[in-house]
């Protein structure tokens, strides 16, 4: 093999590690709600969340519902 060879070889596994360091490593823990914190989320998106009860949903607009 020659230089560019290496180079391109160590490059393209710079860059697999990387991205796979990016989209499978370390995790944020979920902020788990308190008991007197009631969470708000859409019934067709129940990952758009919040705390307001008058908030609506991001992507189609409708009003959120309080999460059990």
């Amino acid at each position: 093999m020659d230089t560019a060879q290496i180079f391109v070889t160590i490059a393209g596994l710079a860059l697999i590690i990387f991205t796979l360091w990016f989209f499978l490593g370390k995790r944020e823990e979920k902020h788990n709600a308190t008991d007197n914190e009631d969470l708000y989320a859409c019934p067709m998106h129940p990952w758009i969340t919040s705390n307001d009860p008058t908030a609506t949903c991001s992507i189609c607009g409708m009003k959120l519902t309080e999460r059990e």
